[in-house]
């Protein structure tokens, strides 16, 4: 059980260094911000379908929310790896309006609390919440900040992947019923 969550773990760390250079490379090559959009999904299994269909249905939205706000991609990419979904794209526009942008999509629902939204300016550097005057992130059992709740250890892993999949798949069920 230990060298499964060792050897996840890892996985997880390569997966973070590559797409730390992607977007480092991206951002010198096109001299924009990058947006990555990657599930905050706890555990081992991250692309069950409901999870690869939802992080799908947000790809959509971010499209739809650039368009309508008349910023473009200039590149995008997308990988469905063994650690998660990921999505890069590179933008025309300013980096921290853009992050403003995204922070509203991950607030405007319950889902919106799984989108892992990074923005990184022309210069490489992340536009962090913190830096445009906004709290943290809340933790989506308790509503205490997320961080504060994974560094303590407050909830068990079944506990947070049963939440997960139950904000999943109600969200998908949303676009049923309309």
């Amino acid at each position: 059980m230990i060298d499964s969550k060792i050897l996840a773990m890892n996985r997880m760390l390569e997966a973070k260094e590559k797409r730390y250079y992607k977007i480092k490379s991206l951002t010198e090559k096109f001299e924009s911000p990058v947006l990555s959009f990657m599930l905050n999904i706890p555990g081992e299994d991250k692309n069950f379908k409901e999870a690869v269909d939802f992080h799908k249905k947000y790809i959509e939205k971010i499209k739809k929310l650039l368009e309508e706000n008349k910023i473009k991609i200039l590149f995008e990419d997308y990988e469905d790896l063994i650690t998660g979904m990921e999505y890069i794209g590179v933008l025309e526009g300013n980096g921290r309006e853009i992050k403003k942008l995204m922070i509203e999509m991950e607030e405007e629902s319950l889902g919106g609390r799984l989108l892992d939204l990074d923005i990184y300016d022309k210069d490489f550097s992340q536009i962090s919440r913190s830096s445009l005057g906004l709290p943290e992130r809340k933790c989506i059992i308790c509503g205490d900040t997320a961080r504060t709740c994974i560094k303590e250890e407050r909830h068990k892993q079944e506990e947070l992947e049963d939440k997960v999949r139950e904000i999943i798949i109600e969200d998908l069920d949303q676009v049923h019923k309309f």
